[in-house]
């Protein structure tokens, strides 16, 4: 059980600071009243790095969690604060559930080294060959299905078009010159797993990159 850190506030109320570990494997704090009630959650952090200027802080106090209003400490009420956190975060870690979020923060590193390594060879020339290969073969999929898309059309033109022939004879055609350059695709992608996979992850990581910023 984490241990609790008590503090006697202006209004008279004692607040019961206790660390606890988020599902990403940080330290925060819950701090309610001697009868449970919630006075503040969140982050410890220091008053300066929260931009919070010295006129607008209570006398001696350094450190803050923040809330509406924020639950403040003086330096060493929060470094008695940041020990417990860190006992509370060297339990954890210690702990199985602490070590399988280890592994998985570790497999996510892994992979996105991995990631970058890959988009970042689409930068040379070797790769961008390969890019430019593998859009000419896109290219011939789409260009497959549009010419077989005017055809259809044409042959459905009241102005002298054949459906009839197009059915029995261009459609099948079509089809069979679509699944040849789609094959040709498919066999690309296999050849060059890792081509397909840095176009994903460049175009996932741009499509983050704009979400960011939208």
């Amino acid at each position: 059980m984490n241990k609790t850190f008590t503090k006697r506030l202006a209004d008279g109320r004692t607040a019961h600071v206790v660390p606890f570990i988020t599902a990403f494997g940080d330290v925060s704090y819950d701090a309610v009243d001697s009868d449970g009630r919630k006075i503040v959650s969140g982050w410890l952090q220091e008053a300066t790095e929260r931009g919070v200027s010295p006129e607008r802080r209570p006398d001696g106090c350094t450190h803050l969690i923040g809330g509406c209003p924020p639950l403040w400490f003086t330096r060493e009420e929060a470094a008695t604060l940041a020990a417990l956190g860190e006992e509370t975060k060297a339990a954890f870690d210690a702990s199985e559930q602490g070590r399988q979020l280890a592994a998985w923060r570790h497999q996510l590193e892994v992979d996105r080294k991995t990631a970058a390594a890959r988009t970042s060879m689409l930068r040379f020339s070797e790769g961008e060959a390969l890019v430019r290969q593998r859009e000419g073969l896109k290219a011939a999929v789409q260009a497959r299905l549009d010419a077989d898309e005017d055809q259809r059309a044409r042959a459905h033109d009241d102005e002298g078009g054949d459906p009839g022939s197009y059915y029995r004879v261009q459609q099948p055609q079509n089809e069979a010159a679509y699944e040849e350059a789609l094959a040709a695709l498919e066999a690309f992608d296999a050849a060059h797993p890792e081509i397909a996979a840095a176009l994903r992850e460049e175009r996932e990581a741009s499509l983050q990159r704009f979400l960011d910023t939208d």
